[in-house]
């Protein structure tokens, strides 16, 4: 289980307390959340806890939904370490705050292009070349994207000359990887109190800011974990992916990135 952080006044992921809950019962007691294990229980103040990602093995009762809805608490059912999103409660954030700004930034012409660029950004490590144009950005980042992937590829011993060339054993790698950012991605997102759907870089399907959050990251984290998997010797490519990009992002609280990265983009501006 994560631990509880005190929430502070601006920043998204300063007021984003989150915590994992798996193998248990979260239920209401009088004034706080409780959750039950075999081995004893937790309280959990209510108030505190901005998002609570339900992991494989809990229960939540009817007292404990009522009672996050009443503090505006996020419920988020995950898998393993957020390795796939199935529902999300409440949206985060007050009376839809968040989503107004993202919906705003999103209409803004100006403001557009300046939270693409912030993806960019951290995505590239280095603050992108001028661009004033959506368009013009996504060629920059395809650029950048064929160059990562060749660079990835050849380190592992791959000639890189596009995804549909790969050996179908590094196709699926690829394609299990990335779908478990994803579904961490998507948890943080509606954790955050943002649609998924609104995106800024990619555009025209309900996962855009999914695409554009993952970017951030998906080169540095599950590609080159995708081809090293996928060049050893196992008859089970997907379940050693799961696990792999599991136990990466509780190593490494990706999930804590993600949310910086999702402030930086969106909230700076």
């Amino acid at each position: 289980m994560g631990d509880i952080h005190q929430p502070t006044s601006v920043p998204l992921r300063a007021r984003i307390s989150h915590l994992f809950l798996e193998r248990g019962t979260l239920h209401a007691s009088e004034h706080s959340l409780v959750f039950q294990r075999e081995s004893g229980s937790v309280d959990i103040p209510c108030g505190k806890a901005c998002a609570i990602f339900l992991e494989p093995g809990t229960a939540v009762t009817h007292a404990a939904i009522k009672m996050c809805a009443t503090h505006g608490t996020t419920l988020v059912w995950v898998g393993e370490a957020g390795v796939h999103c199935y529902s999300c409660g409440l949206p985060g954030g007050p009376a839809g705050t968040r989503l107004l700004i993202q919906a705003q930034m999103r209409l803004d012409p100006t403001k557009h292009i300046d939270v693409a660029r912030r993806f960019h950004e951290r995505m590239f490590g280095t603050v992108p070349p001028p661009a004033r144009q959506i368009e013009k950005l996504r060629g920059i980042e395809g650029g950048w994207v064929k160059k990562r992937y060749a660079e990835i590829a050849g380190a592992a011993g791959i000639e890189w000359n596009g995804r549909q060339a790969l050996p179908r054993r590094y196709q699926d790698a690829l394609g299990f990887a990335t779908s478990t950012l994803y579904g961490l991605c998507e948890a943080v997102i509606v954790a955050a109190g943002y649609s998924p759907s609104i995106g800024f870089i990619h555009a025209g399907d309900r996962r855009s800011l999914v695409f554009d959050l993952a970017d951030t990251v998906k080169f540095s984290t599950v590609v080159p974990l995708a081809f090293e998997i996928a060049g050893c010797d196992t008859s089970d490519v997907r379940g050693e992916i799961r696990r792999a990009c599991r136990d990466m992002f509780r190593k490494h609280r990706l999930i804590d990135t993600l949310f910086d990265n999702l402030e930086y983009a969106i909230e700076c501006g």
